[in-house]
């Protein structure tokens, strides 16, 4: 069942847009599991804006469904793309916290890159 499909501007206000979104899984997901789904997407979308090298016109799309007893929810974009695996945060404080994050707390994630790049996870609706 899908339960959000959100186009956003490749800006930086679209991070704020994307978590609040989240909100409407207010009670078919744990609140544990909802912060969790919070910071990944603030993430992602993040990544998207700042490294996708995005036009105006292009969208980011924020997309959740349930599948089983997990959030699934991916973040696409037809940005440059990059290649795996994670790398490990900068100590600098300089970023690269996005996907490491989402190592550490998604079940499930991956990456598809299909002439456009969608990250994925999955979290457990209870935690």
């Amino acid at each position: 069942m899908r339960l959000l499909d959100l186009h956003l501007s490749p800006r930086p206000r679209a991070v704020p847009t994307a978590r609040h979104a989240l909100d409407q899984l207010t009670g078919l997901v744990s609140e544990s599991s909802l912060e969790d789904a919070r910071l990944l997407v603030s993430e992602l979308v993040t990544n998207s804006v700042r490294h996708a090298g995005l036009a105006p016109s292009q969208d980011v799309l924020l997309q959740a469904e349930i599948v089983g007893t997990s959030l699934h929810v991916e973040v696409r974009d037809e940005g440059r793309g990059f290649e795996l695996p994670p790398r490990q945060p900068d100590a600098a404080g300089n970023g690269g916290w996005g996907l490491f994050l989402v190592a550490q707390l998604a079940e499930r994630w991956g990456l598809v890159d299909d002439g456009a790049t969608t990250v994925w996870f999955e979290i457990p609706l209870r935690r």
